[in-house]
């Protein structure tokens, strides 16, 4: 499967992707190198807004803060 497209440039990947946290690791594998890239809040919002979704977003939508 190819990664996500908005994946270079994406705030959450540069913010999170050196995090050693399993959920984090996890995220990025099934949202941004995985199956579930269709699913990805994070995508929808820059759909619908026009705009990046915050950096703390994760891409199921909910908040690291």
């Amino acid at each position: 499967m190819q990664e996500c497209p908005n994946l270079a440039g994406c705030g959450f990947i540069e913010k999170y992707s050196a995090s050693k946290s399993l959920a984090v690791k996890g995220f990025i594998a099934l949202y941004c190198r995985g199956s579930r890239q269709g699913d990805c809040k994070r995508k929808q919002f820059k759909a619908e807004t026009g705009q990046k979704p915050p950096d703390d977003m994760m891409p199921n939508g909910g908040s690291l803060q």
